[in-house]
């Protein structure tokens, strides 16, 4: 199955601040700055920093060199919040701690802000796909109105020479302003229906994996059956045939002739035989653990889960392995659900006692000293019912892990 989500997030997320900040920094390149540009916060800090190296202009002095040094400062500052901007988005996108991801947020409002640039709208579709639906609301909310109390205080008011130009001034600082907050909330509408797609493809590859093993289960049942009813009619009848060539063979008055005694070594051979192949069904044959959990990860498009199970495992019961298997698969759902992951690892090996443990680690936001939910308190009552027992711990710089262990009971090599 095709992966949904995109694969290179950073790649697209610098394009978009390209495609949005390179024409404004491109005209200001070519162009200077313009009457709008210089009365932005990025343009007004570049004239008081000119105004103390350059004469202001007079009768004497046209003033020239003063309006070269703010276009070279507001080129150079306007590079600079751009790179800025393209290193906090990348950081972003390496999926921070929860703190740090704000205050990358909080900068990334503040370079929109003070530039005179589009990277409003790239902030604002970034809140969408970082924050939780009621908190980008919020963000993109105060985004909005501190842009637009700039706009019209810094820019539109100063230079609007009457009402009727400020109010156009206004409206258009308005469009502007909603503008930003709609992409915000198709952002938020493109999270939701991506992560509606990610759980009915979790749902889907869970219900496979859970055939697949159920399965290789009724396959072992069926066995079984096999293997109980030739005990049950051929085994019983086989050994009655047998006694009964016995006893005519021991008769005193008949003389015992060859064909009977083929008969009677036929007999014993064939329930020999039979009494092997019983054994052999019978014997517990291990469950296709491997092939289940493969189909699981497979199908599960974000996060990336790497499976590693070493070959010498092999859980032999169907509850012990169908104990193993939900665990792993409440522990990918935790992952999807909660944990924000790029990656998870999957890892199956036997430990000094000959138990099984199994190792399972993400790099996502990690639980952040909460405790323990439902899906975890699951997992530990399914392990204590074998006799094992659950570790969980938050990774360093991020993420979770889980070690699971399953003592030798149910388990053989």
């Amino acid at each position: 199955m095709r992966r949904f989500i995109p694969h290179r997030p950073t790649t697209l997320w610098l394009l978009a601040c390209l495609m949005l900040a390179g024409p404004n920094v491109l005209l200001l390149a070519t162009r200077g700055p313009d009457a709008e540009a210089l009365a932005a916060p990025m343009g007004r800090l570049a004239q008081a920093i000119a105004s103390l190296w350059t004469p202001a202009p007079s009768p004497l002095v046209a003033g020239s060199e003063r309006r070269a040094l703010v276009g070279v400062l507001m080129l150079s500052g306007e590079l600079l919040a751009v790179l800025a901007f393209g290193f906090s988005t990348w950081r972003i996108v390496r999926r921070p701690p929860p703190r740090q991801r704000a205050r990358l947020l909080a900068l990334l409002v503040a370079i929109a802000v003070a530039c005179d640039t589009n990277l409003g709208y790239v902030v604002s579709g970034q809140l969408g796909f970082w924050l939780p639906l009621r908190r980008a609301l919020a963000w993109s909310a105060a985004q909005a109105l501190l842009s637009g109390v700039v706009q019209l205080l810094l820019v539109a008011l100063p230079l609007s020479g009457n009402d009727f130009r400020f109010g156009v001034s206004a409206l258009l600082v308005g469009a502007q302003c909603a503008l930003q907050f709609g992409v915000t909330v198709l952002a938020c509408a493109a999270v939701r229906e991506r992560q509606a797609r990610l759980a009915l493809a979790v749902v889907n590859a869970e219900l496979l994996a859970t055939q697949a093993l159920l399965a290789d289960t009724v396959r072992g049942s069926e066995r079984q059956r096999i293997a109980r009813d030739m005990h049950d009619v051929l085994g019983h009848h086989l050994t009655a045939l047998k006694l009964h060539l016995d006893l005519a063979m021991r008769q005193p008055d008949t003389p015992v002739s060859a064909p009977l005694r083929t008969a009677g070594d036929v007999a014993a051979s064939l329930l020999a035989d039979i009494r092997v192949l019983v054994s052999r069904e019978r014997s517990d044959s291990p469950i296709d653990l491997r092939g289940a959990l493969a189909l699981l990860c497979a199908r599960i498009p974000e996060p990336r889960i790497s499976l590693d199970m070493d070959a010498a495992i092999a859980i032999d019961s169907p509850a012990a392995a169908h104990a193993v298997f939900c665990c792993i698969q409440e522990a990918v759902s935790n992952a999807v659900r909660h944990a924000q992951a790029a990656t998870m690892t999957i890892r199956l090996a036997r430990d000094a006692a000959g138990g099984v443990v199994i190792d399972i680690a993400d790099d996502g936001r990690g639980s952040a000293g909460a405790p323990h939910g439902n899906g975890l308190r699951g997992i530990a009552e399914r392990l204590a019912q074998f006799g094992g027992d659950l570790l969980a711990w938050d990774r360093e710089p991020a993420g979770f892990a889980l070690r699971l262990r399953l003592p030798q009971p149910g388990a053989a090599s």
